[in-house]
């Protein structure tokens, strides 16, 4: 029986040592892979918007934009952005980022272009021609202090 109790004592010592090796080998797994994953994760990209809703347009200041026809590029956030004077002396921002490939879009007057693939989007944001599937996301532009803000509006239907 002591030889019984023996083996039974040598079987259970095995097999703890073999549980606590699989035990390592999963965490060292885990921990090895782990920044591994986080590294080639996409980080979101954050809120342009702060709490109250607005973002400060960089690179544009309101004398820019002083007289219908005029426009010009900047930026919000981590994002591009056109701002406009349309001829009836409205203003207008749109997110620069074309619906299609992702160029970035330009002011040409009485539209806004992108060189890329020869996309044109009237001043509202609208695709009018080329391949761009949707429409610009269209931004409110609003000046306070003599400086430039824009916030999120819904955006148009395709």
């Amino acid at each position: 029986m002591s030889e019984h109790n023996e083996q039974t004592a040598a079987n259970k010592s095995r097999r703890r040592f073999l549980a606590l090796t699989g035990v390592a080998t999963v965490v060292w797994v885990g921990a090895a892979a782990y920044p591994v994953i986080r590294y080639i994760s996409p980080i979101p990209a954050p809120d342009p918007f702060g709490e109250d809703g607005r973002a400060k347009v960089e690179g544009i200041v309101p004398a820019d934009i002083l007289k219908p026809g005029m426009g010009k590029s900047g930026a919000y956030g981590s994002r591009g952005l056109v701002v406009f004077r349309r001829p009836d002396g409205t203003t207008g921002a749109l997110d620069a980022k074309c619906t299609h490939a992702g160029c970035n879009v330009t002011f040409a007057g009485d539209h806004i272009e992108c060189h890329c693939h020869g996309g044109l989007y009237d001043l509202t944001g609208k695709n009018v021609s080329g391949p761009p599937p949707k429409p610009l996301t269209p931004l409110k532009l609003v000046e306070a202090d003599g400086v430039l803000y824009v916030e999120r509006v819904k955006p148009l239907k395709a």
